[in-house]
This record gives structure tokens, sequence and C-alpha cells, in this order.
């Protein structure tokens, strides 16, 4: 009973880290897509987005059977839950991802109002904690869980960064509040990228020690 637990619960973190890496490789296709202006590559990004929709209803609905069929119980049970609990955050990670390739294809013909320099630092930055906090969760590492939220005051500090910069373009220009709100937006979207991977990171604990912790 015990080598079935431990075989079903790998393969569901396997499907876990999957979806990750897909939504990393969709994160650094839309930041490329930003940078270089690439309308193709943004749709690309848009098109890949349903693979991480249907890795996250097949999760979901493994997870849900496995408690239904097996009753885990202790460290195993909330092991399941949290994976249940992170792969919707997980899915809203891959969406931003999506925003920003729809902003890429939405700005494909038009000169930026200034280089694009911390919208690609959020992205990366997500990237990043995205990747970690599901290895946290996978690896039952709370080390990493815990730096990897750390980093959240960066993604935070990056966004006002941003709306600083874009603020003072427009109050310059108001040819500049077009394109300036539009970046705006995008760069509050991605910083929900650092808050989901938080949230991942929390339930990274709750499934080690029966937890919940505030960051």
């Amino acid at each position: 009973m015990r080598d079935h637990f431990t075989q079903e619960i790998g393969s569901i973190n396997q499907d876990m880290l999957k979806m990750s890496v897909i939504i990393e490789e969709n994160i650094r296709k839309a930041c490329k897509a930003l940078v270089t202006q690439d309308a193709k590559l943004a749709k690309e990004v848009m098109s890949d987005d349903e693979k991480v929709n249907e890795l996250e209803l097949s999760i979901t609905d493994r997870c849900v059977l496995f408690i239904a069929k097996e009753q885990p119980v202790a460290s195993d049970l909330r092991h399941i839950v949290a994976c249940l609990k992170a792969v919707s955050d997980m899915e809203r990670i891959g969406d931003y991802a999506v925003h920003a390739a729809r902003r890429a294809k939405d700005l494909a013909d038009e000169k930026y109002i200034k280089p694009l320099i911390d919208l690609p630092k959020m992205l990366t930055l997500g990237e990043e904690m995205c990747r970690d906090a599901v290895l946290a969760l996978v690896n039952g590492d709370t080390a990493l869980a815990r730096s990897t939220a750390a980093r959240d005051q960066e993604m935070d500090s990056l966004n006002k960064q941003v709306n600083r910069d874009l603020l003072a373009l427009m109050l310059d220009d108001k040819d500049n509040i077009k394109q300036g709100t539009r970046l705006q937006f995008l760069s509050r979207f991605l910083e929900r990228m650092g808050d989901h991977a938080v949230t991942i990171c929390s339930w990274a604990l709750y499934s080690i020690d029966g937890r919940h912790e505030e960051f």
C-alpha cells in the first residue's frame, strides 16, 4: 500500500513540475516577445497556455480522486491538499504570462515610450519564483519556500519603480498616457505573479508541518 501511495504522489509531483516547466517557458517567451515586439511569438504564448489549463484540470482531478479512493492521512493528505490548492495559483501565474504576451502583441507596431528594463526583470523574477515555489512544494524544502517568498519584496520594488517611471513620462507628455497606462496595468499583473508564488510557498510549508504561515 505504501509503495502505491508513494508512486501516485510521485506521479502527481511530476505533473506539477511539468506544468511549472511549461509556465516558465511561456514566461520566457512572453518576455522575449515584449522586448523584441514579436507578435508571432506572443501568439505562440497565448496558444501554449491551453496546455497549462489542461494540466491544471488533470492534476485537480487526480488529487481529488486520490483523496476519495486512497483516503490518505497525515503528511500524505496535507501534500495532496497543498498540490490541489497550489495548482490554481500556478495556472494564474500562467495567465499573467499571457497578459504580457497580449500586451506585446498590442504594442508590436508602436515605439516604446522608454526602453523596457524593469518589466522584463519582473517577468524573469516571476519565472524564478514560480519554479522555486513549486520545487519547494514537491521536494518539501522549507528553506527554499521561505527564501522564495522573501523575493516578493523585489517584485514589489520593481512594480513601484515601473509606476514611478511611467507616471513621470505621462506627466511630461500627454501623448505617453495611452501606452503608459497599458504598461502600468501590465506591471500590476506581473506583480501578482509574486503574490501567487508566495501562496504556493505557504502551501509548501503547510504540506511539511501542517501550519499556515503568513509571509
